[in-house]
Order: structure tokens, then sequence, then C-alpha cells
């Protein structure tokens, strides 16, 4: 007989697991590989590929423009497409003030931006620089594209750089803001905002009058009272000399 003593130094042979076991170990591993193949599928799917790019809010720049500037890749599937990189790149543009880009499923990337607007020109160098309201060069352009822009004047320009304020900054930004009221305005033909005098600010139309504003405060209502009086001057066609908005409700008129 065997000796029983020797029995528990012998080694113990395990059990080998049950298939059951096996199949419970891979079921993970396997869903795992059908999560990566579909995931691979739909990334590569031609249905989700970007096909049309839409632009919106361009008043100065051009379509083609601010498609040059978002380079929305092509071929591309629609959920890959980097949006918010999209956005800050079309935010770097002085032009542009606020920029959105967003999916519309399956294959369009929809462009929408709103543009800083030109408030004044001023000749810089034998360019003419856009000014927006704030005082900030946002363009250059060769020559003045919009008639209804005054032009500033009394000011010589020490420094330019698009994107940033032009100095003199004090007397730019007073320019700005009379040039940006008279735009809300929707005030027609009028040629230059003179900032000679910051206290002192005359504004010229195309047809010779002047008008003296007095500083920049309270520009809005006086805005609004100029556009009341060159609207009835020119309906009735008074050869005017100047309109002294300087005294608050009591303007002056000068006839020729």
């Amino acid at each position: 007989m065997p000796d029983s003593s020797n029995m528990s130094d012998m080694p113990i042979l395990e059990e080998e697991p049950h298939a059951e076991s096996r199949r419970a170990i891979s079921f993970p591993a396997v869903v795992l590989l059908f999560l990566v193949l579909a995931t691979a599928a739909f990334l590569n799917s031609p249905y989700f590929l970007v096909r049309a790019v839409r632009v919106a809010g361009c008043r100065y720049l051009s379509d083609y423009e601010v498609l040059l500037i978002a380079a929305v890749p092509e071929n591309t599937n629609i959920f890959l497409v980097p949006t918010g990189q999209i956005e800050r790149r079309l935010l770097a543009t002085p032009r542009i003030r606020k920029a959105k880009v967003y999916r519309i499923l399956p294959d369009t990337i929809n462009v929408a931006i709103e543009e800083r607007t030109t408030a004044l020109y001023i000749p810089y160098g034998g360019y003419f620089i856009d000014v927006d309201e704030d005082g900030h060069a946002i363009g250059i352009s060769e020559a003045i594209t919009d008639p209804d822009v005054p032009l500033v004047v009394g000011v010589a320009p020490t420094w330019v750089e698009v994107g940033e304020p032009i100095r003199p900054e004090y007397q730019v930004s007073i320019g700005a803001r009379v040039g940006a009221a008279l735009l809300r305005q929707g005030i027609p033909n009028i040629s230059e905002v003179d900032v000679s005098s910051s206290e002192d600010i005359v504004v010229r139309t195309t047809d010779g009058i002047r008008v003296f504003i007095g500083g920049a405060q309270e520009i809005e209502s006086r805005v609004r009272v100029l556009d009341s009086i060159l609207a009835s001057i020119r309906e009735q066609g008074t050869p005017v000399d100047y309109i002294d908005l300087r005294v608050d409700a009591k303007p002056v008129i000068r006839p020729r």
C-alpha cells in the first residue's frame, strides 16, 4: 500500500475551467472589439462627411474670405471638425467681433459671424484705416468704400496696428464715438468729423454745412436733433452755413 505519509507532498492538480467560465471571461473583450469596430465604421461613414460650409453675417468680409480664415477641413467626419478651434481662429481676425461654428447634421457646417462696424476712416500712409467705435484699427483700404462713413480729421496718427487702439487714443476714440453715433442714426452725406479740439468737435456734411456739437457728451441726443434738422433743411432746399448744437435744446441754424 502507498505510504499515506507522503500524500501531502504530492502536487495537487487543478481542475480545468469550465467552458462557461471561459466564455464569461472573453465576453467583455468581444464587446470592446465590437464598440471599436462600430466607432471606426461610424467615423469613416460617408454619410457624415462634411459636404457644405455655409457662412452668415458678412458685410465687410466676403464669404470666401471667411471660409479661408475658418479653414474647415475637407472630407472630414462632421463630428471631428474642431468647432472651438475654428471659432478662436475667426475671433483672432480684428474685423470679427463674434463667431459661432456649429454642425447641421448630417453633412453641413454653419459659420455665423458678427463684424465690427467701421465708424470712421482715418488717412495714414497713403491708405485709409477702418476705425471701429472703440477707436481700434480693424482694416486697411486703398480708398473709402462707404460714402456714409465720415473721415476723421484734426488728428495725425502716431501709431497704427490692426487690431489695436490707434494713437493718440483719446482724440481718435472721441471721433469714433461721434462717427458711431452718426452711423447708428443713419444720417447720410456726412464727410468729416473734426477733432482738432475734443471739446469743440465739428461735423461737416458733403453739401458744406458745418455742425458744431461741442464735446462728445450726450452725443446720441445731439445726433438725433441733427438728423431732424438736416432732414428738414434738405427737404426745403434751404442753403445753410452752419448748425450749432452746443446748447442743448436750443439749436442755432445760420443760413448762407
